[in-house]
This record gives structure tokens, sequence and C-alpha cells, in this order.
């Protein structure tokens, strides 16, 4: 359930607030990702992560694009968070993109 919420491209947008020397770190992590689902796809004989589960299948399709831009609100908010004095609005919209992100992915986050 989980690697079927990952989610390789969002994370990469993350990319985008640590220093490029720090890249090959977050293209490592989304190699072994594509690895891992690749290998359970192998185990169970599937051709798509939790086949098996179109009730799940289907909520995670459906929720994708909505918690997909919150994700990419985020990673702006946190852009701003690290620039002096960011203030109390760019706090509590971070706060808000946090809450909103793991209530759309309900079990991770």
């Amino acid at each position: 359930m989980a690697l079927a919420k990952a989610d390789s491209r969002i994370s990469a947008q993350y990319d985008r607030l640590v220093p490029r020397d720090l890249h090959a770190l977050g293209e490592a992590l989304r190699r072994r990702l594509g690895r891992a689902v690749d290998l359970v796809l192998a185990v169970t004989g599937h051709h798509a992560l939790v086949e098996n589960n179109p009730v799940l299948r289907r909520s995670i399709d459906v929720r994708n694009p909505y918690v997909d831009p919150i994700n990419l609100v985020q990673v702006e908010l946190l852009r701003r968070l690290r620039q002096p004095d960011p203030g109390p609005a760019v706090r509590d919209a971070f706060i808000v993109t946090v809450n909103g992100i793991a209530a759309g992915m309900r079990n991770t986050g």
C-alpha cells in the first residue's frame, strides 16, 4: 500500500529545496523505490500495485489529483519558510499543507 501511494515525480519536486550536491541522494532513493515496485510486481505476478484491491486502487487514483497539488504548494511554502522572517501566514499555510497531505494519504505521509 505504501509503495502504491509513493510518487517519485512528486518527491523529485522536493529536490529543489536542497543543494545540488544532495540531488543524487533523492535520485538514488527514487531508483530504490522503482526497484522495490518492480520486485513486488514480480513476486505477486501483478501488472500494477494493489491490483487485487480495486477499492484501494480507485481510492489512490481519485486522491492523487487532490493531494499532488498540495505537495507542490508545500514545496513552495518550505522554500519561503527558509527565507528571513517568512511571517506567520506562511507558517500557518505550511501547517495546512501538512495536515492536508496527511489526511489525503490516510496512513502514510
